[in-house]
């Protein structure tokens, strides 16, 4: 019985009318120059390497599959060690490093950026590789779900801050804030340190003291007997 399965294609270095036609030949070639340009890439973060005081590092996965000359699928090997783009301006900064799984963008340097990205000196590309993946640099997030903590600037005006856990304020100078509007501020309890001031008056249904509250709070009167009536104010 006749086999009548058909053969895997086997990968070309050529298309196969490029073998005969100059023409096609000279587009192929061309193509293939182009595509070995790299500009950018959506790519999957596979690890995160933060250092203290410096920029940090990634590995990432390009998401764009290759294909051969039959329209094979051909994987893309992860590009180790580029830095990552961190928001900062002299010694301030928005620290907020990638994760494991993150989708983002890379873009590619037109030279050999390895020994700028090691000393943080300017100084001459070691190799002449152009546009290379070994030379890339991960921008940031784009295409990933929907976070759970945030800072939003809402479109009609104002800031909406969500964290999922702690939020921490620290100032080694003083700390001002300023609304033209009411302030709301709600939580479980509330402990002060440090001496308090009030320019105005205070309106509480009740405040708890050492021996009782404002409102049953009494004092003995040393000109006659008993004791001062409740606050009522």
């Amino acid at each position: 019985m006749a086999n009548t399965s058909t053969p895997a294609a086997a990968p070309y270095n050529s298309p196969f009318e490029a073998q005969f036609n100059p023409d096609r030949a000279q587009q192929f070639i061309i193509q293939k120059l182009i595509r070995g340009i790299h500009t950018a890439a959506i790519v999957k973060v596979l690890a995160v390497y933060p250092t203290a005081g410096k920029v940090g590092f990634v590995d990432v996965q390009p998401m764009v599959l290759d294909q051969d000359t039959n329209g094979v699928v051909i994987a893309q090997s992860p590009i180790y060690t580029i830095p990552y783009f961190q928001l900062q301006a002299g010694a301030s900064a928005v620290i907020l490093a990638p994760a494991v799984g993150d989708i983002g963008l890379c873009t590619f340097m037109a030279r050999d950026s390895s020994n700028v990205a090691k000393t943080l000196q300017p100084g001459a590309a070691p190799t002449n590789r152009a546009y290379s993946s070994a030379d890339g640099l991960y921008i940031g997030g784009v295409l990933n779900p929907d976070p759970t903590q945030w800072v939003k600037f809402l479109p009609g005006g104002g800031i909406d801050i969500h964290a999922e856990g702690d939020l921490s304020m620290s100032a080694t100078g003083t700390l001002s804030v300023t609304v033209t509007g009411a302030a709301t501020m709600s939580a479980a309890s509330w402990h002060f340190t440090g001496p308090i001031t009030f320019d105005d008056t205070i309106t509480a249904p009740n405040v708890t003291l050492p021996r009782g509250t404002l409102h049953d709070h009494v004092h003995p009167v040393t000109t006659a007997p008993g004791t001062t009536g409740n606050y009522t104010g």
